[in-house]
């Protein structure tokens, strides 16, 4: 079974802010509708603090169209 969208992007953006974060907010656009699978995933972290992960994520289809777009802020569980 494949994850609905909004998980992956979820934990893409969690491997992109590390293992020692939990999720604070996270923010979803959805692009035009269309296929959900076999996406190209692109997340990075933007910047942060002593306390936070600011990062943001674009999910792409085969012919370049945008799925989704996602930001999120991660809390550092060790400060």
């Amino acid at each position: 079974m494949t994850l609905p969208l909004a998980a992956q992007i979820e934990a893409a953006l969690r491997v992109a802010a590390g293992a020692d974060t939990q999720p604070s907010s996270l923010t979803i656009d959805y692009g035009a509708e269309g296929e959900v699978t076999d996406l190209e995933v692109r997340a990075w972290v933007e910047r942060t603090t002593r306390s936070l992960v600011f990062t943001q994520l674009e999910a792409r289809r085969r012919n370049g169209t945008l799925a989704a777009a996602a930001s999120a802020v991660f809390r550092r569980l060790e400060v």
